[in-house]
């Protein structure tokens, strides 16, 4: 037996039985019917298990019994007695109807507040004395406290017992279990207006407000919607005037929420001074907007239409008379609730049109099956649309066709857009038949170039061998040969290198143009040891020295990457400072797409591959120049070189999908940092 099962005077009252005497000799059809309608308006949980069935007499006579007995306990001021009995049997699961476990809290704040709405309701017909009517509604609230009280803890013992058999469904439940208590909230207060701060407060009132306390009537207006304010302010300052009872609604924010909250009290004088404020207060925020969308149905379903360009229609066929929905109207170029008949519809349609729209309309009449066509109508304003209607017939008792009903859809958009599209289509396949065309000139280009690449390997050079190899016989075998003779064939022999290694350097470009499909795994570590071996001597005698980290593997194309790195490295040898040993420093570490700007691959990841050297660098201005074709920065009287090695590496970055940049300063260093994908 739970505890609050005991004698409790709380439930002892001095007017409230007099009044449910008054109640049950005068009112009690009227008490049972508000609070059934109540129920069934708000939905009470509880009500699912009865049988609800039959007119509202009915309904009234199979509850009567019920309501007699509980005003029976009131007038004998036995309510405790009763309460502890309901309790009993709720433990016990000896409730008509439901098991104890079906019983939930909304149904225990939906009841409470409904029967105290019942008991609120009849207090004028009872009595005009407004002491008396306070009182009375003071003891209403008494009992509606200790029933809700008592009945959470009965509630709360009930579902303990259950945790301690089924402890994980109760966990689950507890999250739910407080979500009713928010949704059925309502609370009481009485507010001081003396300044004596014994304003009281039920705790449901802090949980509506989201507050844990309040400093008065101004701490609460702070979070109350500034459009509210003056509404909410006016309604308080009129009650404490003597006007009407405080009622408003208005809107309160917290904690970036925003509530629709209901208050309501009565004001009670001292030597006509507002000394307090009695009322309550609950969170309409559901209703409120349920009752909205109720409202804007009708407005919403107009714009879903008009979002969709679908009217509806019926055609009375014994009348003539259509009705047209307002978006239908406006498709076809009508005033609003212009009256439309069968006559003025079919005038609107396009003569080209007229004959499949009477076979339309003639297979419906007939076989009393709906029928879809596509059709034009020229408007009053002299503009063209194409309709998209689909037709129901309706039936009268006697199986013959009185009605068609339909919908009306402008497609006009839809068909021009696919007549775009399907020229669009015929140009597209125009553009891929020249693609295609033009992919057959560029193979045949490439051929042409691998070709040209092998007659500039060997008939080009060929001469250029010749030449110098007879310029050097001559001024070997001639002694008699001037100075400026000699100094003639010394530039024949110097161009002529230069030339050959022009050819060699525009070869190796050319080759960069064509990627090779497949790619292999390449250890760099083993890439940069092939160099290191090929400059051995140099390193040998101390004028080079290598700091290279561990680097990766990678898919790539071998030789192109042997390349690129020779390249690198040679320039740094190149433009080296005079009589200063060349340190070169190789570094890689893993980065994110996302840290690099020049990156359109976010997610892609790279490998940062840093070269840096000691040499004389260049100005950080010509980063991006020289990686042009035959760009140099020095005289070819100073530095050997076409021109061609930066642009044939970066050609080889790009067909590894990577990027390469450079950063450098004067007499300082260079820094080639070059970008590869992860995986490629």
């Amino acid at each position: 037996m739970p505890d609050n099962c005991t004698n409790n005077n709380k439930l002892h009252f001095k007017l409230l039985p007099d009044y449910a005497t008054y109640l049950l000799n005068n009112k009690l059809r009227e008490f049972v019917k508000i609070q059934l309608g109540l129920m069934i308006k708000m939905d009470v949980p509880i009500l699912k298990y009865y049988d609800l069935r039959g007119t509202e007499e009915q309904l009234v006579e199979q509850f009567l019994s019920s309501y007699t007995t509980f005003l029976t306990s009131v007038i004998n001021n036995t309510l405790n007695i009763t309460l502890n009995e309901t309790l009993k049997k709720w433990v016990n699961n000896q409730l008509p109807n439901i098991s104890k476990d079906q019983l939930v809290i909304e149904d225990i704040t939906f009841v409470t507040y409904i029967r105290k709405q019942a008991f609120f309701n009849f207090l004028p017909s009872y009595t005009s004395d407004v002491k008396l009517a306070l009182d009375l509604v003071k003891e209403i609230e008494d009992y509606s406290l200790e029933l809700v009280a008592r009945s959470l803890k009965t509630l709360m013992e009930i579902q303990q017992e259950k945790f301690n058999e089924v402890n994980e469904t109760l966990k689950k439940h507890e999250k739910g279990l407080l979500e009713a208590q928010e949704i059925a909230s309502f609370g009481s207060f009485e507010w001081d207006l003396t300044g004596n701060e014994k304003s009281t407060y039920t705790p449901q009132v802090f949980k509506i407000f989201e507050m844990e306390s309040t400093n008065g009537l101004e701490d609460f207006l702070n979070y109350v919607h500034p459009g509210d304010r003056e509404k909410l302010q006016a309604s308080i300052d009129k009650a404490l005037k003597g006007g009407d009872d405080y009622e408003c609604e208005y809107r309160f924010r917290r904690n970036g929420k925003e509530k629709i909250l209901w208050t309501k009290g009565v004001v009670n004088f001292i030597e006509k001074k507002p000394a307090s404020m009695v009322g309550t207060i609950m969170d309409i925020t559901d209703r409120h907007y349920i009752l909205q969308r109720l409202e804007r149905n009708e407005e919403l379903y107009k714009q879903a239409q008009k979002l969709t360009h679908i009217g509806n229609w019926i055609w009375d066929i014994e009348t003539g008379i259509i009705k047209y929905s307002d978006e239908l109207l406006r498709i076809y170029g009508l005033k609003p609730n212009e009256e439309m008949t069968f006559d003025k519809a079919i005038k609107l349609v396009h003569p080209n049109d007229l004959e499949k729209m009477h076979e339309a309309l003639n297979y419906s009449l007939t076989t009393h099956k709906p029928h879809e066509i596509e059709f034009r109508v020229i408007r009053p304003d002299g503009d063209e649309r194409i309709i998209r209607r689909h037709a129901e017939v309706l039936l009268d008792e006697k199986g013959k066709p009185y009605k068609l009903a339909g919908t009306g859809q402008d497609i006009t958009k839809e068909v021009l857009l696919n007549n775009e599209i399907k020229e669009r289509e015929k140009q597209l396949a125009e553009l891929n038949l020249s693609l295609e065309q033009k992919n057959i000139a560029l193979e045949r280009s490439n051929k042409e170039l691998t070709s040209f690449s092998y007659v500039a390997s060997h008939d080009l050079q060929e001469p250029l061998r010749k030449i110098k190899t007879f310029s050097n016989l001559i001024l070997e075998k001639e002694k008699n040969l001037s100075e400026e003779g000699k100094d003639c064939f010394g530039r024949i022999i110097i161009s002529a290198g230069r030339m050959q290694t022009l050819i060699e350097d525009l070869l190796s470009f050319s080759r960069t143009q064509l990627f090779e499909n497949t790619l292999k795994p390449v250890d760099l570590n083993n890439v940069l040891n092939e160099i290191r071996i090929l400059h051995s001597e140099t390193i040998k005698e101390g004028r080079l020295v290598f700091n290279i980290s561990n680097l990766p593997v990678i898919n790539a194309i071998a030789f192109q990457i042997q390349q690129l790195f020779e390249n690198i490295i040679s320039n740094s040898i190149k433009y080296s400072k005079p009589g200063q040993n060349t340190e070169i420093i190789i570094t890689c570490q893993l980065v994110n797409g996302e840290q690099l700007s020049f990156s359109n691959d976010k997610i892609k990841k790279y490998y940062k591959i840093s070269i840096s050297d000691n040499g004389i660098g260049f100005d950080q201005k010509y980063a991006d120049k020289i990686f042009e074709i035959f760009q140099r920065l020095h005289g070819k009287n100073e530095y050997s070189g076409t021109g061609i090695g930066l642009s044939i590496c970066k050609k080889i970055v790009e067909n590894h999908k990577g990027f390469i940049i450079a950063q450098s300063k004067l007499n300082i260093g260079s820094t080639f940092d070059i970008f590869l994908p992860q995986e490629n």
